[in-house]
């Protein structure tokens, strides 16, 4: 009896063993997976992505502060058709229509002057960008599909509160195409700002930047100007100049009105 109990122990022991050796196994092999992988770069938080020296720099923060990047290893919508991903929800606006955002949106109808800021991410492949694999990181970047077809990201989470800025394809009708996002390709994208238009504009242009940046350093590409030229430091600082010079003239011209008045 002693030894049918003693040979059943040990088969117990021998079967825990192995059971332990194949879960460090499997672990092993996900966590070389997930290595194999990376995460989604994301660009230089709030600074614009850039260094000192003028490189775009990584750092692991979305755009918009928030969490980080859950890194995906399964096609972002193989099974999903466009009602599955992020559309913007008519109601938003509805929602957000609070007495000060009426009274900023007044004031900013009541200047006829405006003015967009265009920069171009390009494909340095020459097959362009993945549809699916671009959509993956806007979409990580909280931008959401919704009006004319193309992606907008909006200054709180969920699509909610002003628009901050657009992303439109770089090829003519510039929209996306769900349905066939998974075989869709493009020599690249551009991010446009319309001025009067966010509450905060500088840190609008700032988030666009960092989004595009973000494309830049996961999609290997390059980042332009509105001519096509390389966006250094010197291009982007430009762009800051004229946001400060758009908003300082608007403010202007609205406080000499109201005293006229």
């Amino acid at each position: 009896m002693d030894l049918f109990t003693e040979i059943g122990v040990r088969e117990w022991l021998i079967g825990a063993g192995l059971l332990l050796v194949l879960a460090v196994l499997v672990d092993g092999f996900r966590r070389m997976r997930a290595e194999r992988s990376g995460g989604i770069k994301m660009s230089l938080g709030m600074g614009g992505g850039f260094a000192d020296d003028g490189t775009a720099v990584d750092s692991p923060e979305l755009p918009n502060g928030g969490a980080r990047v859950i890194v995906r290893t399964d096609p972002i919508i193989s099974d999903q058709g466009p009602d599955d991903l992020f559309y913007e929800d008519d109601a938003t606006e509805l929602e957000g229509n609070y007495p000060e955002d009426e009274a900023r949106q007044a004031r900013q109808a009541a200047f006829a002057e405006r003015e967009i800021l265009v920069m171009h991410v390009r494909a340095k492949a020459e097959d362009g960008f993945n549809g699916s694999d671009l959509l993956q990181i806007l979409l990580a970047c909280d931008m959401r599909y919704g009006e004319k077809d193309i992606l907008h990201r909006h200054e709180k989470a969920e699509g909610k509160g002003c628009l901050q800025f657009s992303v439109a394809n770089m090829l003519e009708p510039g929209t996306f195409n769900l349905e066939d996002i998974n075989s869709f390709r493009t020599p690249g994208v551009t991010f446009f700002m319309t001025l009067p238009g966010p509450e905060e504009p500088m840190q609008a242009f700032d988030c666009m930047l960092e989004t595009a940046n973000c494309l830049v350093k996961n999609l290997d590409a390059r980042l332009l100007d509105e001519e096509h030229s390389t966006a250094s430091l010197q291009v982007v600082n430009h762009y800051r100049e004229r946001i400060k010079q758009f908003d300082q003239k608007m403010n202007n011209a609205l406080d000499g009105r109201t005293e006229t008045v």
